[in-house]
């Protein structure tokens, strides 16, 4: 895609400028010394380690207080649920555009099953569930929690949660290798991983010869640094372990930027100082890298619903045209089964229609472009076969790690159903970040008020009664006025929907598809959350 021209000073020809061509001679490698600082990178996921007790420990057992006769009076003056599900959660979302997946390199509970897994039996993870359906799973099922049990409401019920979190990162680690938590089973790293291809930094190599040479592949491997330390006649040698990838990637072959976590154990194990933290443009890998995985089409899909969900509740006549499949069926199936229809079907069954619906549009036009005349001699052809699979089952070419365990295939190839639409993911990727991060602005923009009120009172008790009993505090004010808030969700829902069309551009030329069903869906995807946020603020 070229951009703009400008005639050569000596030639007078004109030269067409293309930023995605020469991006890789634009911007260089930032690698400061803090990074391959193990100290550093200890220290700091010591503290995050330190502040996710903490919150465990101030919520736990807080469900109400005694003698009020409100069901949630904590759930914003408790510094613990607070901070998680609106400093913590929307606070990523904010901040992945600029710093993509580097949270999950501190994140304290990636941290817990990495030192876990140094102890435990190291056993690989189970390949048939090295994909990402199981982040979807838990992400539906966290949905659920929050829909029927108000999950989000209970200091106390979060601190069970936040438990159980981190249980199951110590129990993973003690059985399986690397950070199986964060590669395959945590929700919120598999959603950084889908809006990191929007984000300026990614991990590469200086130099591919010295990759290609190198025999002992630290930075997959791992690597021991003996260091000799000396004071007057005292002398000692110790071994510094200098730990390799704990998800098994190989920098120099890495398809797509999703899965790289920002640990930045390999810019420390490389012995030729190959590795590096660079700058790409923006935004580009939607559209150059050609590397989803299949399974991140239900991750997505269970967070347009999430989107769908909150939006559907700020436009009433959005919610009635979403909920009426399961409508229809309260009368037989009762109202509290008919709540749960309500959540699948647009937590993660029309959603999953919503993406779906383009690719299948294209693969019946080529199923009757290719068929035709042919069809009659189809069924007794050898071919039959591959043609239902063209509609079904992909043809998978595995992608084997450096230590043979193997992980979940990359899409290569587009010419079946499934692959068509995880090829094409990265078209809706945008919006949904859009429709996220609009919610994320204006859950900050409310609650990060009440910040201060929890660091005075951690529990919230005593916040709580001064506001709404004594009336001796006032309610905590919003950071930006409305107006203002108005004006910034507006531009960041009318941006995701502008870079979803030039995505939909770029990848209908690049797969030789049409622009037009692609188009109706960010149109349709798009009205939804314009219309709820037009009701919701303006």
């Amino acid at each position: 895609m070229t951009f703009f021209a400008f005639r050569g000073v000596k030639s007078h020809r004109w030269i067409f400028y293309d930023p995605i061509k020469v991006k890789r001679k634009m911007m260089s490698g930032i690698s400061p010394r803090f990074l391959k600082s193990i100290a550093f990178w200890t220290v700091l996921r010591g503290v995050f380690l330190v502040v996710f007790a903490g919150m465990v420990a101030v919520t736990w057992g807080r469900w109400g207080i005694d003698g009020i006769d409100v069901p949630d009076p904590l759930m914003y003056t408790n510094v613990g649920n607070l901070l998680f599900w609106a400093v913590w959660l929307m606070g990523l979302v904010v901040l992945v555009p600029l710093f993509g997946r580097l949270w999950c390199g501190v994140c304290p509970l990636g941290f817990l099953n990495e030192i876990a897994s140094r102890w435990g039996l190291s056993r690989p993870f189970p390949r048939p569930l090295k994909n990402d359906y199981s982040k979807a799973v838990l992400l539906l099922a966290t949905l659920l929690l929050m829909g029927l049990f108000r999950l989000h409401h209970y200091p106390g019920a979060t601190a069970v949660y936040l438990a159980a979190w981190g249980l199951l990162a110590v129990l993973l680690g003690l059985v399986f290798s690397g950070r199986s938590l964060c590669s395959y089973v945590c929700p919120i790293g598999g959603m950084l991983g889908l809006y990191s291809r929007m984000a300026p930094l990614e991990v590469t190599i200086r130099n591919r010869g010295i990759c290609e040479d190198c025999e002992s592949k630290d930075c997959v491997r791992g690597s021991d640094v003996w260091i000799r330390l000396a004071l007057g006649r005292v002398r000692s040698v110790f071994r510094l372990r200098h730990h390799p990838c704990p998800v098994n990637l190989s920098v120099w072959d890495m398809k797509g930027t999703g899965r790289c976590l920002g640990c930045f154990n390999c810019l420390r194990a490389c012995p030729y100082d190959n590795v590096q933290l660079s700058l790409r443009a923006p935004l580009a890998p939607l559209w150059v890298e050609r590397y989803p995985r299949y399974s991140e089409t239900a991750l997505a899909a269970v967070l347009l619903g999430f989107l769908l969900l909150s939006y559907s509740r700020f436009w009433p006549g959005l919610g009635s045209v979403l909920a009426f499949p399961a409508s229809a069926l309260v009368p037989v199936v009762g109202t509290g089964a008919g709540r749960v229809l309500y959540l699948v079907w647009v937590g993660f069954l029309l959603p999953t229609l919503l993406i779906f619906a383009p690719s299948i549009s294209v693969q019946a036009t080529r199923a009757v472009s290719a068929g035709g005349a042919a069809f009659g001699t189809w069924l007794n052809s050898e071919k039959a076969s591959s043609s239902i699979r063209f509609w079904i089952a992909p043809r998978v070419r595995e992608t084997l790690s450096e230590n043979g365990e193997g992980d979940e295939a990359v899409v290569e190839e587009t010419d079946t159903l499934r692959g068509l639409s995880a090829a094409c993911l990265p078209i809706l990727i945008p919006l949904i970040f859009s429709g996220h991060l609009v919610l994320a602005l204006v859950k900050l923009n409310a609650k990060l008020g009440y910040l201060p009120l929890g660091m005075a009172d951690p529990v919230g008790i005593q916040s709580y009664l001064a506001i709404e009993e004594l009336e001796l505090l006032s309610r905590p004010g919003l950071i930006l006025s409305i107006p203002v808030l108005r004006w910034i969700t507006g531009m960041v829902m009318v941006g995701g929907i502008a870079l979803s069309l030039v995505a939909a551009a770029r990848i209908s030329r690049r797969e030789e598809i049409p622009f037009l069903p692609y188009a109706v869906q960010i149109g349709l995807v798009g009205l939804c959350f314009a219309g709820g946020l037009y009701k919701w603020l303006f």
